[in-house]
C-alpha cells in the first residue's frame, strides 16, 4: 500500500514537471510583452513563469484525474 502511494508521487511530481515545462515553452511562443509597458522584462519572465505554472498544473491535474478514473474502471468487471 505504502508503495503505490509512493509510486503515485512520483508520476504525479513527474506530470506535474513535464506539464509545467510545456505550457512555459507554449508560452514563450506568445507575444505577451505587448501587455506590458517597455523595459519590464522581469515582470514578463515572473507573469510567463506564473502562468506557465497554473497553466500546467491544471493540465497535469486533468491528466492524472483521466489516468485515476481510467484505472477504478477495471472495479466494474
Amino acid at each position: 500500500m505504502m508503495r503505490q502511494v509512493g509510486v503515485h508521487a512520483i508520476v504525479s511530481l513527474i506530470t506535474y514537471l513535464v506539464t509545467i515545462a510545456f505550457s512555459f515553452r507554449a508560452m514563450r511562443g506568445l507575444r505577451v510583452d505587448q501587455l506590458f509597458k517597455k523595459g519590464h522584462t522581469f515582470e514578463i519572465q515572473v507573469f510567463l513563469l506564473f502562468v506557465s505554472i497554473a497553466l500546467g498544473f491544471i493540465v497535469g491535474q486533468f491528466i492524472l484525474a483521466l489516468v485515476d478514473q481510467s484505472l477504478a474502471l477495471k472495479m466494474l468487471f
